[in-house]
Order: C-alpha cells, then sequence, then structure tokens
C-alpha cells in the first residue's frame, strides 16, 4: 500500500486544487530535482546578517543558480536547497494537522493552505534549539508557491521583530527529468 503523500495527508481534497507544477511536486511519492534561478534580497543589519549566515539561509544577489531535491522516506520529506555556493536541508513531517520544518537549530510550523491554485505556508510556530518561541518573538514568514507558466515559483520572505525583514527570496524552478 502506498502512503499519500506528506502535503496530501496534510491538505486532504484541497490538494486537487492547486495548479499543476505544484501539485506534480508535493502530491508525489517519489524524488525529485528542481532548478532554476533566484533573486535573494537580505537586510543590511549586521544581526540579521549574521542570522542567515549561522541559517545557511541564501546569500543576495540576482539570478542565482537553484536547485532543490526533494526526498521521500515513509512519510518524511528531505529537502536539499543549493542556492549559489550555499547549501541548507531541512526535514518536513506532519504533526497534528500541521508542516513541521526542522532546519539545522531552528523548527518551524507552518499551518498550510491552497488559495486559488497557490500554496500558502503561513509560519504559527517557531522553536530555536528546542525553546518555543512566543508569539512576539518568532520570525514572519507568509510564503507562497504558485505556478507560472507551467513553472513552480516561490516567493519567501522573512522578517524577525525588531529587525523588520531579514531576508526575501523568490524565484523559478522546473523540474529535472532524468
Amino acid at each position: 500500500m502506498v502512503t499519500p503523500s506528506l502535503f496530501r495527508r496534510l491538505l486532504g481534497p484541497a490538494i486537487d486544487a492547486m495548479a499543476p507544477a505544484l501539485r506534480a511536486v508535493h502530491d508525489s511519492d517519489a524524488d525529485q530535482i528542481l532548478s532554476g534561478f533566484a533573486t535573494i534580497e537580505a537586510s543590511r543589519d549586521p544581526v540579521a546578517r549574521l542570522l542567515c549566515r549561522v541559517m545557511r539561509l541564501p546569500a543576495p544577489g540576482s539570478d542565482v543558480p537553484v536547485t532543490v531535491r526533494f526526498a521521500r522516506r515513509g512519510g518524511i520529506e528531505h529537502w536539499h536547497r543549493t542556492f549559489g555556493d550555499r547549501h541548507y536541508n531541512s526535514t518536513l513531517h506532519a504533526r497534528r494537522g500541521l508542516l513541521v520544518e526542522r532546519m539545522g537549530p531552528a523548527t518551524n510550523v507552518f499551518h498550510i493552505s491552497v488559495v486559488a491554485g497557490a500554496l500558502h505556508l503561513d509560519l504559527i510556530g517557531f522553536r530555536f534549539l528546542g525553546i518555543p518561541l512566543p508569539r512576539h518573538m518568532r520570525p514572519a514568514c507568509n510564503a507562497v508557491e504558485r505556478d507560472r507558466d507551467g513553472a513552480f515559483t516561490f516567493d519567501i520572505p522573512v522578517g524577525l521583530p525588531g529587525l523588520g525583514r531579514v531576508i526575501h527570496y523568490c524565484g523559478r524552478l522546473e523540474t529535472i527529468h532524468d
């Protein structure tokens, strides 16, 4: 028996309203590789830059080459991202109807939904080194993935209280077929 994809388990029938380029990625149990380009804007604040570096988030730039490898194992997804010369990984799983992403010392908890074919990932919880941060201290992130002209696009703004926008990266990816 095949286990439904992580995103199908979280979204249920709403996943069928997701745009085709997104559904092809998120409603699959197969490993996949996508590549493309991104634009990354980062804060000039030294604390914000240090946090981005610690989290291994992308460095600022335009037309930065991007590769994302999705590896699926038993209901858990491992995302391996490369933005230029920076690499970072995360592990995603479902917990109580929410998407939980472990990324280095941080754990992000997202409520996900499909709106007009787009996937919305809204950060509703955050732990750093296992310590939950209260709402007034945690990052703000309302990421959106869309299908634009048959390609997978992403728009990920991240802000922090007192620092404002820390990083914003957006781009376009296409599936690499072996």
